[in-house]
């Protein structure tokens, strides 16, 4: 077994499903100790700990209110790595039809939150610990109808990189998937062109955050994970 978190105390926001989960499983494997927040953790705190495999802290709250994160994390207290890995609700549609609201909406959970949170939890972690952000392949390379996340994904990608520069010594990275299980039967389809010939799965980019937190020497990078989708 990898310990390479060994007792290093790891807050997941956006931990209770899909990447997230799949990320909180990977760090209790590497030994790491796991606390989940979302907006239901707490009250799924007993699925949580089954799906992980491991017995989990979990708190409930809303990344977009600020009075709900610093009561949070005052509750949470010190910990060694922050992962943000929140989904925010948005609609695939052409950019002159993109639902303005939607598109607000989605950059108060997707940036804002984590910016917010950002700046209320890094006081709190480890000096060598890290900030793990994530993103997705929509921006590296374009596609049809997603202009909303091409813009949030380079705006993180864009603050990953200046807060490596402005909390270091916490080092700052971003991992940005391509597609990951489920998926509709014409994505998969669609990823059988890829050089790997598949998707992912989640335990498979889970496993890039848990390097990014490990390795005392990334900082400021953005890892793809993405089976060499941008390449077609």
């Amino acid at each position: 077994m990898n310990h390479s978190l060994e007792n290093q105390r790891i807050l997941i926001v956006g931990g209770s499903s899909g990447i997230g989960l799949a990320v909180a499983r990977q760090s209790c494997k590497s030994g790491g100790k796991v606390v989940i927040a979302s907006r239901k953790a707490a009250e799924n705190r007993h699925d949580l700990t089954a799906l992980v495999g491991h017995e989990v802290e979990t708190y409930s709250f809303d990344v977009t209110s600020e009075l709900e994160t610093e009561t949070t994390l005052k509750r949470i207290g010190d910990i060694d790595h922050l992962v943000v890995a929140t989904r925010p609700e948005i609609n695939p549609a052409p950019f002159a039809q993109t639902d303005l609201k939607q598109a607000k909406a989605a950059f108060e959970t997707k940036f804002w939150g984590q910016y917010q949170l950002i700046q209320k939890a890094h006081k709190r972690i480890s000096k060598k610990g890290s900030i793990v952000m994530t993103t997705g392949i929509a921006g590296e390379k374009i596609f049809q109808n997603h202009s909303t996340m091409v813009v949030i994904n380079c705006a993180t990608e864009a603050l990953c990189r200046s807060l490596a520069v402005e909390l270091a010594p916490i080092r700052v990275n971003v991992v940005s998937p391509g597609f990951v299980a489920p998926k509709p039967p014409e994505t998969v389809q669609y990823a059988e062109r890829f050089p790997v010939g598949r998707i992912a799965s989640s335990d498979e980019i889970a496993d890039a955050f848990v390097y990014l937190m490990a390795n005392p020497y990334m900082t400021g990078t953005s890892m793809v994970v993405d089976g060499g989708a941008r390449l077609i």
